[in-house]
């Protein structure tokens, strides 16, 4: 019977539907994708990249699924492999798994990404090529593989502006730029990886979005969670964002009820909403809304769950992300939620070393975050003589402190509080 598992590899269950997880590093845990997937009654096979990650994880995939090991194989022998699960559904969770994700899909006639739409869907600049086409969003931009095109961009973007990659995640290598002379030395430090900066081969220079006057700690952008069947998009989840650190580092966000106005809370909810049309996405997507006194804009739409997402909105009773995304897979029925006003506020804070910190010189009172109120865990990220830098993006934070508050008020009273603890130095 297609769809379902008519033999027992690996433990899988006869008759259960097989759920293809194409995995790396990613933004949902397998604990919580095995949840999701027992309350749906599927079984999960976890197909593992051949990255250093994904390998050290088999162990702890198959305590909650079937492994199928990309190492060693060819894509066409873990076709083969595949095919013989009968595979319903199909997904990923990991940013840098999407394009394998929808080769896979092709192959074996599932529904996911269109083959079509993959590199729009990867690359920030096709993305804005299509938000323009579609008219969903309109911003000049260029795309440059080499320092000795700057001029030319800048001429046409004109400046500030913002300098990001066209392939990536987690803020990398992005930075604002002002100057003609600020534009080319940062160009020229990406594209050749000099002082240990990350090197990157493709690079945007973008209409820089200037985000409306915020208060602190709240952030000028916000990010809403999709999912699509087809032209059927609608909000899971919306994460409400704190402030950026310098340049344009996360430093997290909370949910499941914004100080952003009902009214236009739903007008980011659209507009994302439009953003996912246009790309033809099928499935979860992550959609990164700035805003500006004008209104909301496009930053960006990632084809997969936001960070976070699902931890902030199960904790805030808001909605359930992971149910959603393994339901969409198998074509199952889910339900989204409206615009929330009320209840507990999940918060997800990022602690992140200042801007030119080089290395973590010592760590201390990690107790003292722990024993504020309203926070629940305290994630150490880093240790005594750890690099950190700034343009490695988030694989630079050095905590992550979790946990819920009643209201707005007590939330931006928890952000003073874990901002004034003096737990680490650096250099």
């Amino acid at each position: 019977m297609t769809g379902t598992a008519t033999d027992t590899p690996g433990g899988l269950l006869a008759e259960q539907p097989v759920l293809l997880v194409v995995y790396d590093a990613g933004s949902l845990a397998p604990t919580r994708l095995a949840e999701a997937a027992q309350g749906v009654g599927c079984a999960l096979v976890f197909v593992t990249a051949d990255t250093a990650h994904a390998q050290e994880m088999i162990p702890t995939l198959e305590m909650v699924g079937t492994v199928v090991n990309t190492a060693g194989r060819t894509e066409a022998q873990t076709v083969d492999t595949l095919r013989v699960l009968e595979p319903a559904g199909i997904l990923t969770f990991s940013e840098f798994q999407i394009a394998a994700t929808v080769r896979f899909a092709e192959a074996l006639g599932l529904r996911y990404h269109r083959p079509a739409d993959v590199e729009a869907i990867t690359h920030k600049d096709l993305q804005r090529q299509r938000f323009a086409e579609t008219g969903v969003d309109s911003v000049r931009f260029r795309t440059l593989t080499g320092p000795e095109q700057a001029d030319e961009a800048i001429a046409h973007v004109g400046l500030p502006a913002i300098v990001k990659p066209v392939i990536g995640a987690s803020s990398r290598n992005t930075v604002a730029v002002t100057t003609p002379e600020e534009c080319r030395a940062v160009l020229d430090s990406v594209f050749t990886g000099s002082d240990g900066a990350p090197a990157e081969t493709a690079v945007m220079l973008e209409e820089l979005l200037v985000g409306r006057p915020t208060p602190a700690p709240w952030g000028d952008y916000i990010a809403v969670d999709c999912v699509a069947d087809g032209d059927d998009v609608r909000p899971v989840f919306v994460t409400s964002k704190f402030a950026l650190a310098e340049p344009f580092r996360e430093r997290g966000g909370y949910g499941g009820f914004s100080v952003v106005p009902e009214d236009e809370e739903r007008a980011v909810r659209d507009l994302a909403c439009a953003a996912v049309r246009a790309l033809n996405i099928h499935g979860v997507a992550d959609v990164e809304i700035k805003l500006t006194v004008d209104g909301p804009r496009v930053i960006e739409v990632n084809g997969r769950l936001g960070a976070w997402v699902d931890d902030l909105a199960v904790r805030s009773g808001t909605s359930d992300p992971a149910h959603v995304a393994v339901a969409a897979a198998l074509g199952l029925p889910y339900e989204t939620p409206e615009v929330k006003r009320g209840g507990p506020i999940a918060f997800h804070y990022l602690t992140v070393p200042p801007f030119g910190a080089r290395r973590v010189r010592a760590i201390r009172k990690v107790s003292a975050l722990r024993r504020l109120v309203n926070v629940d865990r305290v994630v150490v990220l880093a240790e005594p003589g750890a690099d950190v830098d700034w343009r490695i993006g988030a694989r630079g934070n050095t905590a992550a402190v979790i946990g819920s508050a009643a209201t707005h008020e007590e939330l931006a009273a928890t952000v003073a509080a874990i901002e004034s603890v003096d737990w680490i130095d650096y250099e």
